[in-house]
């Protein structure tokens, strides 16, 4: 369950986008919207963890001759993700939205737009085999509900707390505060994906 929960975590954690645009909408909308907003972006980010964990679990019990080399396109999967945290732009302000829809609006957009990313799933299954999910748990059907469980536990914390504190904090703390602790996230998810692809890679070795 401890791999579920660190994987579910990191995978939030790594959807900067989405903690800057929740941070905005609590900043310009009302409570309504950013619950919409945190549930999207929650719901989403499990959604992917619920596919890549019986799909991981087949191909490490299955495929136990590639295990080297899905180690090391993990690793390959977190060092791109890296320089797209390297790459992406720092908040330099969040009182730029102008007009918000409907909570209802803004759940089908952020939900969508989480959904459609197409390095959602591949991040999801590095992520998994960088915590060592099936090397610390044998990869069969019966382990898959702790894993799950756990992940659920992880991407709870994650947006629950952001959605927390964009509901109740957004509006009170100084925009410049909010925007300098933002702008710590995306080093952080770099350094951290270039540690987890070096996990990978040695527990792939």
């Amino acid at each position: 369950m401890l791999e579920g929960i660190t994987a579910g975590f990191i995978l939030s954690l790594t959807l900067f986008p989405g903690t800057v645009w929740l941070a905005k909408v609590g900043v310009a909308g009302n409570k309504r919207q950013v619950l919409a907003v945190g549930l999207a972006f929650w719901l989403s980010q499990f959604f992917w963890l619920v596919v890549a964990i019986p799909g991981l679990m087949m191909m490490c019990a299955h495929l136990s001759f590639i295990r080297a080399g899905m180690h090391l396109f993990a690793a390959f999967v977190l060092l791109y993700m890296c320089t797209k945290f390297f790459r992406t732009q720092r908040v330099e302000k969040l009182d730029d939205v102008l007009e918000l829809p409907s909570a209802l609006q803004l759940f089908r957009l952020a939900f969508n737009q989480a959904l459609a990313m197409p390095m959602r799933l591949p991040a999801a299954m590095a992520v998994l085999l960088a915590t060592g999910v099936y090397i610390n748990n044998e990869p069969s059907w019966r382990v898959v509900p702790s894993i799950v469980i756990g992940a659920l536990i992880g991407v709870s914390w994650w947006w629950g707390q952001f959605t927390f504190l964009a509901m109740f904090f957004a509006k009170r703390v100084p925009q410049p505060i909010t925007i300098k602790s933002l702008n710590k996230i995306r080093p952080f998810c770099a350094g951290l994906c270039v540690l987890l692809a070096l996990v990978s890679i040695l527990l792939g070795v």
